[in-house]
């Protein structure tokens, strides 16, 4: 998908190691999950991605606080000119990660639901409320915090006391991100929200940012979007460098260079880091298999009867493992 607003993320997943090992990871990290991408592979990428128009980079894993070199990565993105962001489970804030993060521009921390949910699919208890003293602990400290929600098929009717809790807690954003069947989360699939559950999210998040003030984003296109601006999904006759038309560029901790979503099939990938530098997969890289993927699923989504809101991104995820033809 193309860039929007004149942003396009670099979105870095350095580590698998987690301290959790969470019901709905699409990552399926875990504890005793080593597997992580050296500083020395990470730092020349993001100056590459930076040179490649790329002006965020995004941290996930994984926990990303467990990455050691989690400093000289951030820095390397700021010396580059890009804003950076990283998502965290909020649970391993000690001072010295705190002061850490005073030098990003945006901490995600992962608040999913209200305590019953969050800790379910968290698989400890507790650990609701760890988080949200991991985000009253960082606004206290003057870091920007915002935070991210997955959003299940029952959880839609509790966003209104999710927001109730973070906005008290001096969040500035609440992100509400679909729940996907990938990773870990495949064995959740019929926990996946439906067409209704993503309009009501919609509807609730809407009076959240009236009552709250908080900026809220919910990770669904509306059906409109889709017919009114083909271009943008399909990424037809974009030119230039990837930054300019293709948003985010993934890479995973085993180094694979994939479009748009952690876990895109390997078909589309641009290669792995450990073989090659950025710079040399992105101007090695064909495309069109990717663009015409994009076509396909947009054309299947606006032939078809869907809902008023459309996760494109997990619609994308799922068509590229799907044989051609039948995305």
């Amino acid at each position: 998908m193309a860039q929007v607003g004149g942003r396009s993320v670099f979105q870095v997943h350095p580590t698998r190691l987690c301290t959790l090992r969470c019901l709905h990871c699409y990552s399926s990290s875990g504890p005793d999950v080593a597997e992580s991408l050296p500083i020395g592979v990470l730092g020349p990428a993001v100056r590459e991605a930076a040179a490649l128009g790329y002006d965020v980079l995004s941290v996930s894993g994984g926990e990303p606080l467990l990455y050691p070199e989690l400093r000289a990565l951030v820095r390397a993105a700021r010396d580059a000119g890009m804003r950076t962001t990283v998502t965290t489970n909020g649970l391993s804030l000690t001072p010295r990660r705190i002061a850490l993060l005073r030098e990003v521009d945006l901490v995600a921390v992962s608040v999913d639901g209200v305590q019953p949910d969050h800790d379910r699919l968290r698989g400890e208890p507790g650990s609701h409320d760890r988080a949200m003293t991991g985000v009253r602990r960082l606004t206290e400290a003057g870091v920007p915090v915002g935070v991210v929600t997955t959003l299940t098929k029952n959880g839609a009717t509790r966003l209104g006391e999710v927001a109730d809790q973070v906005a008290a807690a001096g969040a500035l954003l609440l992100q509400v991100r679909p729940l996907e069947a990938e990773g870990a989360a495949r064995r959740l699939s019929a926990e996946r929200p439906g067409p209704v559950e993503l309009a009501y999210a919609a509807v609730e998040l809407g009076r959240v940012a009236a009552e709250h003030g908080l900026a809220v984003q919910l990770d669904a296109v509306p059906r409109t979007s889709l017919l009114r601006d083909r271009a943008s999904f399909t990424a037809e006759g974009a030119t230039g460098d990837l930054g300019a038309w293709l948003t985010p560029l993934v890479v995973e901790a085993n180094g694979a260079v994939v479009p748009s979503v952690h876990g895109f099939d390997r078909r589309y990938a641009l290669g792995s880091l450990l073989d090659r530098p950025l710079a040399d997969l992105a101007a090695s890289w064909d495309p069109a298999p990717y663009r015409d993927l994009c076509a396909r699923t947009w054309e299947q989504l606006t032939g078809g009867r869907t809902g008023p809101l459309i996760t494109w991104y997990g619609h994308l995820l799922r068509a590229s493992r799907a044989r051609v033809g039948c995305p």
